[in-house]
C-alpha cells in the first residue's frame, strides 16, 4: 500500500509540475509572440535585408533599436518579475515538505536576478547595443 501511494503521489506531483511549467511556457512564449508579432511586415523585411530599395527610410538600426527597447522593457518589468516568482513558488508546492525553503529560495534567487538584471539593463539604450553589434553606424 505505501509502494502504491508513493508511486500515486509521484505521479500527480509530475503531472502538476508538468501543468505548472506548461502554463509558465505558454506566458512567457505568448509574450515573447506578441512582441514580434507587433513588428511590421516592412520591418521584418528591413530587419533580414530582403527589402528592395523603395526609399523607405527604416534602416536595421531602427528595427533593432526598436526590438532591444521592446525587449529590454519585458524582461524588467515588473510583471514579468512577479509572473516568475508566482509559478516558481506554485512550483515549490509540489515539493511537500520542502515548500517553505524552496520559496524562500526562490524569493532570494528572484531578487538577486532582477537586481542584476537592472543593474545591466537599466541605463542601456538600443541604440548604444545595436551600434555595439555593427547594426547602427557608428556616428
Amino acid at each position: 500500500l505505501k509502494a502504491i501511494n508513493k508511486a500515486v503521489v509521484s505521479t500527480q506531483s509530475t503531472g502538476e509540475c508538468e501543468k505548472y511549467a506548461e502554463k509558465f511556457n505558454s506566458l512567457i512564449f505568448g509574450k515573447i509572440r506578441d512582441v514580434f508579432g507587433s513588428f511590421e511586415d516592412h520591418s521584418a523585411c528591413v530587419l533580414l535585408d530582403f527589402c528592395p530599395e523603395d526609399g523607405n527610410s527604416t534602416t536595421v538600426c531602427d528595427v533593432c533599436t526598436a526590438g532591444f527597447d521592446e525587449v529590454r522593457e519585458i524582461i524588467v518589468s515588473p510583471v514579468t518579475e512577479t509572473l516568475i516568482k508566482s509559478e516558481l513558488e506554485l512550483a515549490c508546492k509540489v515539493t511537500g515538505p520542502f515548500s517553505r525553503i524552496c520559496t524562500a529560495m526562490v524569493d532570494e534567487g528572484i531578487e538577486m536576478v532582477f537586481k542584476a538584471l537592472h543593474y545591466e539593463l537599466d541605463d542601456m539604450d538600443g541604440h548604444g547595443i545595436c551600434k555595439f553589434l555593427h547594426l547602427c553606424k557608428r556616428h
